[in-house]
């Protein structure tokens, strides 16, 4: 018995998630006896939606969906009168649905880019601030820089997207001395579409879920199906923080506007005439004197930086050369009085042998008799 009421439980929500999948395939499609019939009805439905907001003369498409959905046989006459809508919307001017469709909900994103030279930057600064009031924008940063060449800021503004560019015009209106202007824009309706479309499913699922949730017995499904409901809806919320961040800067277009004043000396650069050849050869050595004094300028403040660091290295220095050095001396030391005694045991020997060789010499060798004095002749 228990098996059987768990069969028919099974039965029941599987032919649940069936009719849910058929009416959120068919929209406001009536009931379908084939599956390619429901296939179709989902097709013509989307296009009739799509021509019926875009032109007067895609109603012929849309009343031709509209029967085929009804009648739900899957005929070929139906087909046919689809096909005869169809041809209808193609001829009536050459715009078809596609271009109706492409025609409808652009989502672009506008970005502008302005570098602007200004002889007076803090007044220049005033009057662009004013601007942004006036074309109720807001400023989004601000950066600013100063130099010896020169002082400047970096705005990023947020607009109106439908006073784009009459603020831009009046940018422009500032008196300066030189302009630079760049525009980029974004088509983002193709991702809105999608973003659109994956929302609906999401949320759709999320209805499944809960009423999953709500007809679950037992408590093992009762968590799979909240946990899946979980992430149904954290994926949700990420689709809508998307579509609002497209939503937002369609709304509002972004300009990033740069204001620089030059050094006065740059500008006197610009004014100066050519010079002549020793007007410039005169230039070229004073820069390289400029150069030479700037690098020794440099070496001195590394070498005062270093000073500390270099005096502890020569005192380490210092002390290993007198350790080698005593050390050195006191190897020449030892060398030289074992020179001095080898020396002086040399003498000796010498001085040994010598007398061991005069004693041999004084005396008589054994063996030979004393020779007599022979007497003298007579004469």
């Amino acid at each position: 018995m228990f098996k059987r009421s768990m069969y028919y439980m099974v039965t029941v929500m599987v032919l649940l998630c069936v009719m849910l999948a058929g009416c959120s395939s068919g929209g406001s499609a009536g009931s379908a006896d084939k599956a390619a019939n429901s296939a179709m009805s989902k097709s013509v439905s989307f296009q009739s939606n799509v021509v019926t907001e875009g032109a007067p003369a895609a109603a012929a498409l849309a009343d031709s969906a509209e029967t085929a959905q009804k009648s739900g046989s899957g005929s070929g006459k139906d087909f046919a009168s689809f096909s005869a809508a169809e041809e209808t919307v193609s001829s009536s001017g050459g715009f078809t649905a596609g271009d109706v469709a492409a025609g409808l909900n652009k989502k672009l994103i506008y970005h502008a880019n302005l570098n602007m030279e200004v002889e007076n930057y803090e007044k220049a600064q005033t009057e662009v601030r004013n601007r942004i009031n006036l074309a109720r924008g807001y400023i989004l940063g601000f950066t600013e820089t100063m130099s010896d060449s020169e002082h400047g800021g970096t705005f990023v503004v947020k607009v109106p997207a439908s006073g784009f560019s009459s603020f831009l015009d009046s940018l422009e209106k500032i008196k300066n001395e030189s302009l630079q202007r760049s525009i980029e824009g974004q088509d983002v309706s193709e991702e809105y579409v999608d973003l659109e479309a994956r929302l609906k499913a999401k949320q759709l699922l999320e209805t499944q879920y809960v009423e999953f949730m709500k007809k679950a017995t037992k408590a093992t499904d009762l968590v799979s199906f909240a946990n899946e409901l979980g992430k149904v809806q954290e994926e949700i919320e990420q689709i809508k923080g998307r579509m609002r961040y497209i939503d937002q800067n369609v709304l509002y277009s972004t300009v990033e506007l740069r204001l620089y004043q030059p050094d006065e000396s740059t500008l006197n650069l610009r004014k100066e005439e050519p010079q002549s050849l020793f007007g410039r050869a005169s230039d070229a050595l004073r820069g390289t004197l400029n150069a030479l004094s700037m690098g020794l300028d440099w070496l001195i403040i590394v070498l005062a930086g270093a000073l500390p660091i270099l005096i502890g290295a020569g005192l380490i220095l210092a002390v290993l050369l007198w350790f080698r050095r005593s050390r050195r001396r006191r190897r020449e030391e030892a060398s030289l009085l074992i020179r001095e005694a080898n020396r002086s045991k040399e003498e000796d020997a010498y001085r040994t042998a010598g007398q061991s060789k005069s004693r041999t010499d004084g005396e008589d060798k054994p063996g030979d008799a004393p020779q007599a004095l022979e007497p003298p002749e007579d004469k």
